[in-house]
């Protein structure tokens, strides 16, 4: 047992021994590979990311070295598995020449400890890239996964002066993490420049395409929105007045634009309302995503343009409603077209009175794709595009 001891205390000196003049960044060692005791910055004088550079007698809490990150998240929330952006700044150190200077950049996608997966995307978010000082911005995949619901963002950036690979994101000491698998591998550099994020809710259930609103009408309020993209979410709530006034089922998991809107009848002209929509995902958590007040008229009810509304729900399945309104009577075609202009449905065809009109669709026959909807008068034609996801 004596020899182990021994055997494991010279190990560790041997190690931090190796690694002394590097920074390993500021993640946890027994979470992320990164060398126990997380030594200082080297300071060579060559180069660094963010404005400045300063010695760290022992690791600082993520995100608060003071001036030396260097990396902007753009776009944030970000959704797995899309297309999604960094910024990265390089500064000129004193002792910089033309020194070569790799930049290589890591996200744990599905936070399991290590940055070793391949998920959507590989979680190698910037792979080897030369650079010189200057800022850049770099496009990936998001390496996530859609089963987490509200998950925090862990990313590390090391930039070096040799060129690393798909695991050089860090080492760790198996003694004192003998929990955590063995991935990755460090290797010594002259730089020692290595920074660490932790982002909290970088990705988020449901992320916004279009504002809630809230719409007076003649004694009832139409609220819409639309989702850009939605992760374990259950349903929405309309809350009037601090009361649950609706409820509407949600996408669930969606990467697509998905419209939403909900009438509330129940409401008196003359009197104010606020609203709030509420995003629940499946483990219950709430989300406010949105506040609007408004205040129903009988003025409000009155239709003054010809307009075509978007249809809803959309996408749709195999059903939607599309809504349009007429500032006179009149003959009207309200027609849908496939994508090549063949007309595969007319809903009206006739004489219709002034004022709102709602019809239904019903494409239960038709294959999924893009469709088209238009509405012609004597004086007004309009046309809408809609989805159909059966």
């Amino acid at each position: 047992m004596r020899m182990k001891l021994l055997l494991i205390a010279a190990l560790s000196l041997l190690t931090t021994a190796a690694f002394a003049d590097f920074d390993l960044g500021d993640l946890p060692p027994c979470n992320y590979p990164t060398q126990f005791g997380n030594p200082a910055h080297s300071m060579t004088g060559k180069a660094w990311l963010g404005e400045c550079i300063t010695m760290e007698s022992e690791p600082y809490g993520v995100n608060l070295d003071g001036c030396d990150d260097g990396v902007t998240f753009l776009n944030l929330p970000w959704m797995p598995c899309e297309v999604v952006q960094v910024q990265v700044t390089i500064t000129a150190g004193p002792n910089y020449t033309d020194n070569p200077l790799w930049l290589n950049g890591w996200k744990d996608g599905n936070l399991d400890g290590d940055f070793c997966d391949e998920l959507c995307a590989s979680e190698w978010i910037v792979q080897n890239v030369p650079v010189t000082p200057g800022t850049y911005t770099f496009s990936f995949v998001d390496p996530g996964v859609f089963d987490m619901g509200v998950y925090d963002g862990v990313f590390r950036f090391r930039l070096t002066g040799r060129s690393l690979g798909r695991m050089g994101f860090g080492f760790y000491d198996p003694f004192n993490c003998e929990d955590s698998p063995f991935c990755g591998n460090f290797g010594a550099d002259s730089l020692g420049e290595v920074e660490d994020y932790w982002i909290d809710d970088a990705q988020l259930d449901v992320e916004m395409m279009s504002p809630f609103q809230a719409i007076p009408g003649d004694n009832q309020v139409t609220l819409s929105w639309s989702t850009a993209s939605e992760i374990s979410s259950d349903h929405f709530e309309i809350v009037r007045n601090n009361v649950t006034a609706g409820m509407i089922e949600a996408a669930g998991y969606s990467n697509t634009e998905r419209a939403y809107s909900w009438v509330d009848n129940g409401v008196v002209n003359g009197t104010a309302y606020t609203y709030e929509l509420v995003a629940v995902d499946i483990l219950g958590n709430r989300d406010v995503l949105g506040t609007e007040s408004t205040t129903p008229s009988a003025s409000e009810g009155v239709v003054t343009e010809y307009a075509l509304h978007q249809n809803y729900p959309n996408p749709f399945n195999p059903s939607t409603s599309i809504t349009f309104d007429l500032l006179e009577a009149g003959n009207v075609k309200l027609a849908v077209y496939n994508v090549i202009g063949q007309e595969v449905a007319t809903l009206v065809n006739g004489n219709l009175s002034g004022g709102r009109h709602t019809f239904s669709f019903d494409a239960a026959g038709l294959p999924n794709g893009l469709y088209l909807y238009r509405l012609e008068t004597a004086g007004f034609t309009d046309q809408k595009k809609m989805l159909l996801m059966k």
